[in-house]
């Protein structure tokens, strides 16, 4: 069946609900045979239509538009088509939500074609990575990740399956947990809306389409979803904390087995960079925060004494055990330690500084000692040359 037949069929389902609907008490407004006055009662009289007759129009097209696009592979753009016939529509010139008005049968129809077609996208975004509804992923427009493609389409038991394996695999890195629970409490308060909206229409009755078994089984599918997965993690944050106090372990058992400023100096970087990444990634978990300080903290009092031996032994060894120390008091923020290790490294530079300018004056020295022997050198040799009649000039 074409779209246009499609959209013809749905349309024919739409007009016979108008003939079959019960008959309501006598005055009684309902919320989709009340006539859409505009925003701002804008519309004639003579002009204004009913919800039901407006989306007995728009509607039908707007799945039919979604059949053609899933014919063309354009599944995206299909599966916001189809969504669409759940929600608002723009009508002379404003948005218009006044709920589904149309027969029961449209809606498991078009929500069958939504969960296909949003089924087979989602399996290409998980291929690719893209889970969430992030579009700086994917560049340029918005675009549903598979996780929100399977609320989107109702498929709660697999938004359940791949939220939970995804959080795993994101859980070293950030608290998805918090990202995972806000989509699904956006999704069941969608539908409770939905359902509750009547409520809100005092003196109006409710001949709206009500919602789909399938939409229903998200308030059972997806109840204490944010405390099992707080559940799933609750235990595993002290593996977060291990994994960047190993790197920071990996990095300066380098440093400390590396000669040279410049080795010692980009070792450093990258152990204090590890406690700090675990420290933001914790931010929420103080005692797991707390561990990586203390290490901090060791950190910092181990260079301090290093940088008392390097004092009293090399001072052309140029790195600086004190400003090393400095950065790890700061990570654990021991501000007296941090005091300290700043004044003992601006000192430290300052005496280094002394006997760097003490030894190019001394070498400056013997130059000069040089140039005046070998001037005194040149003489003697001139004089004899005379005495003995030799041009050392030929």
């Amino acid at each position: 069946m074409s779209a246009r037949q499609i959209s013809h069929s749905l349309l024919g389902m739409a007009a016979a609900s108008l003939l079959i609907s019960p008959p309501l008490a006598a005055g009684a407004e309902t919320i989709c045979t009340e006539l859409i006055r505009g925003a701002d009662g804008s519309i004639p009289i003579e002009d204004r239509e009913s919800a039901r007759q407006v989306q007995a129009r728009i509607k039908p097209d707007l799945i039919g538009e979604g059949d053609q696009l899933a014919g063309e592979g354009k599944l995206a753009e299909a599966v916001e088509a189809y969504a669409g016939a759940f929600g608002g529509y723009w009508y002379v010139g404003f948005y218009s939500d006044a709920g589904r008005c149309l027969p029961m049968e449209l809606y498991q129809t078009t929500a069958d074609k939504l969960r296909v077609v949003a089924l087979e996208l989602a399996e290409k975004r998980t291929a690719k990575g893209y889970l969430l509804d992030e579009s700086h992923e994917y560049g340029g427009d918005f675009q549903r990740g598979a996780l929100g493609l399977y609320l989107t389409s109702n498929q709660y038991d697999s938004f359940v399956r791949e939220a939970f394996a995804y959080a795993d695999a994101e859980f070293l890195e950030r608290d998805i947990d918090g990202h995972l629970i806000g989509m699904v409490r956006a999704r069941l308060n969608e539908l409770e809306e939905y359902r509750n909206a009547a409520s809100k229409r005092v003196g109006y009755v409710d001949d709206r389409a009500p919602l789909l078994d399938e939409e229903l089984a998200a308030f059972s599918k997806l109840a204490g979803f944010d405390e099992k997965l707080g559940a799933r993690f609750a235990s595993r944050y002290p593996e977060i904390t291990d994994h960047w106090l190993a790197e920071e372990s990996r990095y300066f058992d380098g440093f400390d087995k590396t000669d040279g400023a410049i080795p010692k100096g980009m070792l450093h970087g990258q152990a204090t960079e590890a406690l700090e990444a675990g420290i933001r990634r914790l931010a929420e978990h103080p005692q797991q925060v707390a561990r990586l300080k203390a290490r901090a903290d060791v950190r910092g009092e181990t260079l301090m004494k290093k940088g008392r031996e390097t004092t009293r032994g090399d001072w052309q060894l140029l790195s600086d055990h004190y400003a090393f120390a400095r950065d790890y008091f700061e990570i654990a923020g021991n501000q007296e330690q941090y005091a300290k290790a700043d004044r003992l490294s601006e000192e430290r530079q300052e005496s280094v500084a002394k006997k760097i300018e003490v030894s190019i004056r001394t070498d400056i020295e013997k130059m000069q000692k040089s140039e005046e022997e070998q001037s005194e050198f040149q003489n003697e040799t001139d004089d004899m040359a005379a005495e003995f009649g030799f041009d050392l000039d030929e």
